[in-house]
């Protein structure tokens, strides 16, 4: 397929951890000698896989989105270690996220956002522990839940809060009992945010969904401006297929495998940028 148009909105991009190892050589050849180094330091089978597959999705998708070889990126660290494209003039954001069994990655045009994904087994010991971090009105509402749907609001308040923070670009350090997330009467997810000035919280937009491998899936993007319509974030499986598209041109239009109720397909085309010399 070739590309048909700029990358409108945001895309979340989805690596299942089985198809890793599959793409090891591929993978492997696009590492920076820092992403090298961190992945022979890593110990584990699991976690030196997924270290593999977030580079090589992150680095393949923005690659292909930029025109620019995968293994050229170069990317900066914000005060709390948020990775950022250095030179970035298609002002692209992006975010990453893996779990045991699935590896996302967020891309926006320059929109902030943030992705996270989990297991949907929540170990209740860890749930309880966790819950601690939430607002009283948070906790007050998962205590009065029985044991199967508290588990389930759990996980879908910490991915929530978990996509917010990292696309503000601070993580916990933000902490979770300082604001609220969570769905209204609608059942549409609102924000509550004190620190937030006026009508701020307003821009923020979030989805929850459940991905094809079992997962769990929050993301949060705030719009541009004063907009308040919705962006479409549909979701793309990365295959081989598309792995090979991203080493030629960019990437088409491959089948959503699943969205935002009002996402559409929107097609990443890569913008003209210049390369930069050598892997960061």
């Amino acid at each position: 397929m070739n590309p048909q148009g700029p990358l409108t909105g945001a895309e979340v991009w989805l690596l299942p951890e089985a198809e890793v190892d599959g793409l090891t050589e591929q993978a492997r050849s696009v590492l920076s000698a820092d992403e090298h180094a961190r992945w022979t330091r890593l110990r584990s089978e699991a976690a030196r896989r997924r270290h593999l597959g977030a580079r090589l999705l992150c680095r393949s998708v923005l690659g292909a989105y930029t025109s620019t070889p995968a293994q050229q990126l170069c990317f900066m660290q914000g005060d709390f270690g948020r990775p950022e494209l250095l030179p970035n003039p298609s002002g692209l954001r992006f975010n990453l996220s893996h779990t045991d069994g699935l590896i996302v990655c967020a891309v926006t045009d320059g929109l902030l956002c943030g992705v996270d994904v989990e297991r949907t087994d929540v170990d209740p010991n860890v749930a309880g522990y966790a819950m601690e971090r939430f607002t009283p009105a948070e906790r007050a509402r998962l205590e009065a839940a029985d044991p199967v749907r508290r588990a389930r609001d759990f996980l879908d308040v910490w991915v929530l809060k978990e996509a917010y923070t990292k696309a503000l670009g601070v993580g916990l350090q933000y902490g979770f009992d300082a604001f609220q997330l969570g769905p209204d009467s609608r059942g549409k997810v609102v924000l509550n945010d004190p620190r937030l000035p006026g009508p701020e919280a307003g821009r923020w937009q979030f989805g929850l969904s459940t991905t094809g491998t079992g997962h769990r899936l929050a993301v949060a993007v705030r719009r541009h401006g004063n907009s308040r319509a919705p962006v479409p974030v549909p979701q793309r499986l990365f295959t081989t297929e598309v792995l090979g598209r991203c080493t030629e041109v960019g990437i088409g239009a491959p089948p959503s495998v699943g969205s935002s109720p009002s996402a559409t397909s929107a097609t990443p085309s890569p913008a003209s940028t210049s390369a930069p010399p050598k892997a960061c």
